[in-house]
């Protein structure tokens, strides 16, 4: 929903949803020389001249932060479409006049996402979520249109930042304001695969175990905690990336969504690589051809898989089954491509005599 306005109310300035209460509200009374003024304002059709008058009206009333409030994020709207950032500039001042004006903290969200600023959407999407929290009965319920637009705004931006360091920190943020959302769940996820790509397993395990104990079944948090404790270099977090990887796969067979069959392919392919670290080398094999006939639709899987599969073969020197599966992992277009490659050119070497 767009907030910005091009007109002046003349009587009783009231800029706030419906939601709103007395304390969310900019309210100038009729009649008084700010309302006269703003009338002012408001027969003129020129832009430039109506900035003009906005500034002076912001500066001749500096005593009264309703008309300081109003002004400025009347001057961010005559800029929100040619310079957000400096509309953002001018709903700052109005904030720090009356801080907790609903409508001026969403109107600063949608001007985040403009600059495609993180930090920000979730800083006033925090902002405006602390204020409805702190609502009470039927004046919170009617909120709940402004809460779900800051929370999903907050919610896309961390998701969508490409530095796991500063997702994770924002995911943070976010939490701790919208814990119970739907999104909330899914930020868990979102987290834990942010400090696998950090590879701090140590913090993704306390971070991971908390989101799990709260949401036993998340097939999501599940695949993700999994592979990254058998991924990690250390044997600390192995023997519990199998265990969840089996509950994965139990989970997955009665998953009904259509990437059901995948997943309990991945599950097959942790549980596979973390019996091959644990010198299980034929118990390996068979998981991982299990894993490899489930997950073929998905190039990421089926790269990992194969060329895992490639490996235990060649491992336990079956080098027949290791070029035909090292082969097929060549082609792949996936993370173990060339790692294939190579060691397709490894076990394709006569072996020397002993």
């Amino acid at each position: 929903m767009k907030l910005w306005r091009n007109q002046v109310l003349l009587v009783t300035v009231v800029l706030a949803s419906v939601a709103m209460l007395a304390q969310t509200k900019i309210s100038i009374p009729a009649g008084t020389p700010e309302d006269k003024a703003l009338n002012a304002v408001s027969s003129e059709s020129d832009a430039q001249k109506k900035i003009a008058m906005l500034e002076e009206f912001v500066q001749t009333y500096s005593s009264n932060p309703a008309a300081v409030a109003y002004g400025n994020w009347q001057l961010a709207q005559q800029y929100a479409a040619t310079d957000p950032s400096k509309a953002m500039s001018f709903n700052d001042k109005a904030l720090t006049a009356m801080p907790n004006v609903l409508d001026i903290l969403q109107s600063q969200v949608e001007l985040a996402q403009q600059l495609k600023d993180t930090t920000k959407v979730v800083d006033y999407a925090v902002r405006g979520a602390k204020i409805i929290n702190g609502l009470q009965g039927a004046d919170k319920d009617a909120a709940q249109t402004t809460y779900g637009f800051l929370d999903a705004s907050a919610y896309n931006a961390v998701v969508g930042d490409p530095d796991p360091k500063h997702r994770m920190a924002q995911i943070e943020i976010y939490s701790k304001t919208f814990a119970g959302s739907p999104n909330a769940k899914n930020a868990n996820v979102v987290a834990v695969e942010a400090l696998a790509e950090m590879n701090d397993t140590a913090k993704l395990s306390e971070f991971g175990e908390k989101a799990l104990a709260a949401d036993p079944n998340n097939i999501g948090l599940l695949t993700l905690l999994a592979n990254a404790y058998v991924e990690d270099p250390k044997p600390t977090y192995v023997a519990k990336g199998a265990t969840y990887a089996r509950k994965l796969i139990e989970l997955a067979k009665a998953d009904t969504s259509p990437n059901a069959k995948v997943t309990e392919g991945f599950g097959h392919e942790i549980l596979g690589y973390s019996l091959l670290r644990e010198e299980k080398t034929a118990l390996a094999i068979a998981e991982l051809k299990t894993a490899a006939t489930m997950v073929k639709s998905d190039p990421v899987k089926s790269s990992i898989t194969l060329y895992r599969l490639g490996y235990a073969y060649a491992k336990s020197n079956q080098m027949a089954q290791a070029k035909e599966i090292l082969t097929e992992a060549a082609s792949v277009e996936g993370p173990f491509q060339q790692s294939s490659k190579d060691l397709l050119i490894k076990v394709g070497k006569p072996r020397a005599a002993k």
